[in-house]
């Protein structure tokens, strides 16, 4: 692992008008901007960081941040373990505020990389690195996106619209919506679906709300949060839905694997 993050502050609410550090932090320190306010450049000069930025600073450095805005204010702030090498390799300017165009994608990265942080899961500190990880990578491609041409083919329509429904397991999705997004009618899009993946979109949707059900209900999440994140309607829809997939209920299910890693 490349990075380790010592301390992770998500949407803290803060009151102050200026805060100075003149030893800095023995970490690296990284934070977002939702509102503007002036901080220094690596000489120490005044700039502004204007909103939906990110500041990074190098460990044992002077810093400050002034806010011009008096009321209370929500910021994001990251202290992190990192080799010299990597975070250059990254070729991600310190001292400099970073203007971050995609505001929405960047910031669902921080939201998941929250969940990692208050999960009871043995495996939290280690998912909160790897989502520090792919917010670092997120930076350094908004400043160095990729030239390479990719080439349109056969098929990409339904490919790009599988990811996303794969990737948003929490949205009501129905065969209609999905036959919409692709611009198809809805018969042309179910033939062409299970032509490219040989199940039904509606069945492919399923088997992944069950293998991601599987994997939280393996690594400690509560079941509101599975419901949610799967879309069940509610516990006994899922017990259902699961039982009649894994062979057992949801709860026997987790018993069994925490029974097992516990053992």
């Amino acid at each position: 692992m490349n990075v380790s993050t010592q301390a992770y502050f998500y949407l803290k609410l803060e009151h102050k008008t200026d805060e100075r550090y003149p030893c800095g932090y023995h970490g690296w320190y990284m934070e977002y901007f939702k509102e503007p306010a002036h901080v220094s450049d690596i000489n120490g000069m005044d700039i502004t960081a204007e909103p939906d930025t990110v500041y990074i600073v190098p460990p044992d450095t002077p810093m400050y941040f002034i806010y011009d805005n008096i009321k209370s204010f929500i910021h994001t702030a990251w202290i992190f373990d990192a080799g010299a090498a990597f975070m250059d390799s990254l070729k991600i300017p310190y001292m400099t505020p970073i203007k971050i165009k995609r505001t929405g994608d960047f910031e669902r990265l921080l939201y998941e990389m929250n969940e990692r942080s208050i999960s009871g899961s043995e495996f939290g500190s280690f998912g909160r690195d790897l989502y520090l990880m792919l917010i670092l990578t997120f930076i350094h491609d908004e400043l160095y996106p990729s030239e390479k041409l990719y080439e349109v083919k056969p098929g990409d329509d339904l490919h790009s619209l599988r990811n996303t429904v794969m990737n948003s397991t929490a949205t009501p999705w129905t065969v209609e919506s999905m036959a919409k997004r692709a611009n198809m009618s809805v018969s042309t899009f179910q033939r062409q679906y299970k032509k490219l993946y040989g199940k039904t979109p509606i069945a492919d949707l399923y088997d992944m709300r069950f293998r991601k059900a599987k994997l939280l209900l393996e690594t400690g999440y509560s079941i509101p949060w599975i419901l949610n994140s799967c879309c069940f309607k509610s516990y006994q829809h899922f017990s259902h839905f699961f039982k009649k997939r894994a062979g057992v209920s949801p709860a026997e299910y987790k018993k069994a694997v925490l029974g097992q890693r516990h053992g």
